[in-house]
């Protein structure tokens, strides 16, 4: 009874954060198109001041991208590009900035991106194509173009967890697995079980 209603807490927190993102999603096109609008009418008096009311928002509008990235992928490495970003902001934007701010800014910067090389698995920075764990494996198939082996598991959650198993590695968010050179990480995993998988189309293993 404890794990099912924990499925399902789980699954309803999935479908707002999709709720949320795309929320997020709509707020910043429609930002951007104000953004557009703005320059486009006030081209003629834009000034150093506009200029860095423009840049403000911009970074405002790429903080919110990187957040819709986040909730979606669920992965250590989006949710340091959000805080890179938003460090990056405070930095650039904020004219009331003393020294003291400028460094901590920067050794705060310094030390996401020790962490992100160092510690987030895989050090992967580009995108790949996400699936439910419960997809079939001929499905997933399709959806990705890759040969992944059918004789495995059923599904790709499944596929996951046994070689993980054959491996000795405890299932992990974030996780990378690969099998006949094709990459794999855990994208999302609640109480034990494997919700998203998410698929590269190169073989990471020299980058680990």
């Amino acid at each position: 009874m404890k794990i099912k209603l924990r499925n399902l807490i789980s699954g309803f927190s999935s479908y707002v954060e999709i709720f949320l993102s795309v929320i997020i999603l709509v707020a910043a096109i429609l930002a951007s198109l104000k953004l557009s609008s703005n320059i486009l009418r006030n081209y003629n008096s834009f000034t150093s001041d506009s200029f860095h009311d423009f840049l403000g928002f911009a970074l405002a509008i790429i903080i919110a991208v990187e957040l819709i990235k986040m909730l979606s992928r669920h992965t250590p490495g989006s949710a340091v590009e959000v805080l890179l970003f938003a460090l990056a902001r405070k930095l650039i934007i904020n004219e009331n900035s003393t020294s003291w701010d400028l460094l901590l800014g920067v050794v705060a910067i310094a030390i996401l991106f020790f962490i992100r090389k160092h510690y987030i698995s895989g050090n992967y920075d580009g995108e790949g194509i996400i699936v439910s764990a419960s997809t079939s494996v001929t499905k997933a198939k399709k959806i990705t173009g890759l040969d992944i082996p059918e004789g495995i598991a059923q599904t790709v959650g499944g596929l996951v967890s046994e070689i993980a198993k054959r491996e000795k590695r405890s299932l992990a968010e974030g996780d990378i697995y690969h099998i006949n050179d094709i990459t794999m990480r855990i994208s999302k995993l609640r109480d034990g079980i494997i919700h998203m998988v998410e698929f590269f189309k190169e073989d990471f293993r020299s980058k680990e």
